[in-house]
């Protein structure tokens, strides 16, 4: 239901924003998307106005806090960017943590997915997007070692476990936590005597608890939206807060900086317009290639020429999945079909064995998916499918400057000064 409700949705801004006339129930649709934005604009602007004019009190940390946030629904791009600064400052020998919401995972409260050095829940006991950040950032670099020291936990679970997208080079990781109050996280590091910095992954709304810097993603693709709120449009906070920001990325931007720069200038001028007054970054991905996930390595994409695969994606950008599977399958000569499914999407046994009855009749000889996905397909099911996750990795220019940014407030904090 909640997927058609969706399509529905979006269906509706394509239309709108492309000029073409509603069917009749859209147009009966349409004005209660408008009233429905309006209310959740309305609630948001109260929230931030409790917080900001201490009606009531936000939480200040005793440790170092990194939001990275977005003003649009899902899809800018976020958690890769999380995994890379968290990856840089925990590589580089500083204590680190992730804090995520986990949105649709089975606890609300205060769950430790990993510490770091070894997984603590199972993706059965976390959120997809908290479980993946745990596989990117566990230590220690050695892949035996890792897999060896996570033995039990991966027999325990019934999915697949693929450590593909570890970015650590050294002997610790990144702990990951995750709390529908992320407060209660923070309060957790803090009894621990945690140190170090803390990543906030999707909080520039999280407005209980004061942060040390707002770093809020755009999409290079579509940064405003239409300029309404959801579900009128894909904006959940208004443009006015970019001044509360301390940085910008602009995310998911193309490779060759020319074919960039006159969009991005543009982006820059309407953020300036909202006073924002902070550094600019521009960020995208690139594909690096695929990962067999049962032989646990990087392989050509030249090595499945010929063949057919079945590509499946969960994620809030299914269309950039599609696109990155068929630049591999131009390169590598192998053809695809492709299914995209709700952001999120549970996986459950049916859907799995459909997923695989699927290939079946479209001839497939493996599957293709994202190491999101990834972790949610038992391994009995799949047990006898070759299945691929695409490699990917985030690219920040000037990332040494961001990262000098992040360091020296963090320097300054720890030196005794107080939050902004």
């Amino acid at each position: 239901m909640k997927e058609i409700i969706a399509r529905i949705i979006f269906k509706i801004h394509s239309k709108i924003r492309a000029g073409l006339k509603l069917s009749l129930l859209e147009s009966i649709l349409w004005p209660l998307m408008v009233a429905a934005g309006f209310i959740y604009y309305s609630l948001n602007y109260l929230k931030w106005a409790l917080y900001t004019f201490k009606i009531l009190p936000p939480f200040g940390p005793s440790i170092f806090c990194v939001s990275v946030g977005n003003i649009k629904i899902g899809g800018t791009g976020k958690s890769p960017i999380v995994i890379k600064l968290a990856g840089a400052f925990a590589n580089d020998g500083h204590e680190t943590a992730i804090i995520n919401r986990g949105y649709l995972g089975p606890v609300r409260g205060l769950n430790v997915i990993s510490d770091g050095e070894r997984l603590l829940k199972t993706i059965e006991e976390s959120s997809d997007e908290a479980f993946m950040e745990a596989l990117a950032l566990i230590g220690p670099k050695d892949p035996l070692a890792r897999s060896e020291k996570n033995a039990a936990i991966i027999k325990r679970s019934g999915c697949i476990v693929s450590f593909g997208e570890n970015k650590i080079t050294g002997e610790k990781g990144c702990a990951v936590l995750t709390a529908k109050q992320r407060v209660d996280c923070v309060k957790h590091l803090e009894d621990k005597g945690f140190k170090g910095i803390c990543f906030l992954d999707d909080a520039f709304q999280y407005y209980r608890l004061k942060k040390n810097i707002d770093i809020v993603v755009l999409d290079y693709g579509d940064p405003f939206s239409n300029g309404l709120t959801f579900p009128a449009g894909a904006m959940r906070d208004r443009l006015a807060r970019l001044e509360e920001a301390d940085v910008v990325i602009i995310s998911k931007c193309p490779p060759e900086k020319r074919l960039r720069e006159k969009k991005v200038e543009m982006i820059k001028s309407i953020c300036r317009k909202y006073s924002f007054t902070g550094n600019f970054y521009e960020s995208g991905i690139e594909i690096k290639g695929l990962y067999s996930i049962k032989e646990e390595k990087a392989v050509s994409a030249k090595e499945l020429k010929s063949r057919r695969a079945y590509l499946i994606s969960a994620v809030a950008d299914n269309k950039s999945v599609s696109a990155a599977a068929g630049a591999l399958a131009k390169a590598g000569g192998f053809s695809y079909f492709s299914e995209g499914f709700i952001d999120h999407a549970g996986y459950r046994e049916a859907m799995q064995r459909e997923i695989l009855r699927k290939a079946a009749s479209l001839g497939a000889d493996f599957i293709i998916t994202t190491f999101k996905d990834a972790v949610k397909l038992r391994r009995d099911i799949f047990e006898e499918m070759p299945l691929y996750a695409i490699l990917s990795d985030a690219w920040i220019e000037n990332e040494s400057g961001l990262v000098n940014e992040i360091k020296k407030k963090y320097e300054t904090f720890s030196a005794g000064k107080s939050l902004k």
